[in-house]
């Protein structure tokens, strides 16, 4: 989650209780949604319980941190769990299941249906987060993309390497440390696509996207001056085709801001795109429902198909 003022507060059976709530008070709140249980023991209210689009990883972090309050020595938040703890993106990962690795050099794992812990070395790889043991932002990323699935692990470690909380070379020692276990290849493949300019998940999936698709992965975040003199940075760009690729993601427009304030981004980026286009460039633009209905090839494709019309495109000898 973003900040502490949107963090639900945990509680526990003995917070219940210095707040006036007697058994009989805590399990008639349970029924009537007032009050929620998390794990055994630990609670929150109803009224704090996220929603919205990114209420999976809120709630993952909530039971996340209720387990911490019972977690062992030598045991630490991972994967999942230590993603949202980072504050990082789990698109696309199980946020089902609390996620702890114990300091048990070797393999193997304990799964039940709200928690896996897994047996591994932790020797520099734990960091402190809230006075809660965590896997360091590299050594999750490792983990998360050797048991995950590449796309959510690119998008981890894209705001990884964008905040800093981790470097490339952090990374790749730690794919060298897990060398031989289980998904090892694919974690060594994050690593690899990893970039730390794209800034948003939509733009870390569309580069997946682009990348499978077998067409030419663009470059990030390449800066234009207008006829005006104004400098504009864009999403994407292929020099070649002078093509330019820009991923309105909901928050954009930020529309929670009222009617007059989106309409006066989208004046905004209109001018913007106008702009661009004065230079030769043409813009092509797709949302979240573009990538979910798999429509993103097909765009680049038919907008590189215009643009080799006109002249662009890879360069031919002879």
């Amino acid at each position: 989650m973003d900040d502490d003022q949107h963090r639900p507060a945990i509680l526990t059976a003995a917070d219940l209780l210095d707040r006036g709530y007697s058994r009989r008070a805590r399990e008639y709140a349970e029924r009537h949604g007032s009050l929620t249980r998390v794990r055994h023991g630990v609670y929150a209210l109803g009224a704090e319980l996220p929603t919205g689009p990114a209420a999976d990883e809120a709630l993952l972090e909530l039971r996340s941190r209720a387990a911490a309050l019972h977690i062992a020595s030598g045991t630490a938040l991972s994967h999942t769990s230590a993603l949202v703890m980072h504050g990082l993106p789990v698109h696309g990962l199980d946020t089902g299941r609390v996620v702890t690795t114990r300091h048990r050099p070797g393999s193997g794992s304990r799964r039940g249906d709200r928690g896996v812990c897994y047996n591994a070395d932790l020797v520099d790889a734990v960091v402190d987060v809230d006075g809660i043991p965590v896997t360091t932002a590299a050594r999750t990323i490792i983990d998360v993309a050797r048991t995950g699935n590449f796309a959510g692990a690119v998008c981890a470690a894209d705001e990884a390497l964008r905040r800093d909380l981790c470097t490339r070379d952090e990374l790749t020692a730690h794919t060298v440390a897990a060398a031989g276990r289980t998904g090892i290849s694919r974690a060594r493949a994050v690593v690899a696509f990893a970039d730390g300019r794209a800034e948003s998940v939509l733009e870390s999936l569309s580069r997946v996207s682009i990348s499978r698709a077998g067409l030419p992965v663009p470059e990030l975040q390449i800066e234009f001056t207008l006829p005006d003199g104004s400098t504009v940075r864009v999403d994407m760009y292929w020099d070649e085709w002078q093509l330019v690729a820009e991923c309105d993601g909901l928050g954009k427009y930020k529309v929670d801001d009222g009617e007059v304030a989106v309409r006066r981004r989208l004046r905004a980026e209109k001018a913007r795109q106008n702009g661009l286009e004065s230079l030769g460039l043409m813009v092509q633009r797709w949302q979240w429902p573009d990538w979910r209905d798999d429509r993103i090839e097909g765009i680049v494709r038919g907008a590189m198909r215009i643009r080799e019309s006109s002249g662009f495109g890879p360069r031919r000898v002879g």
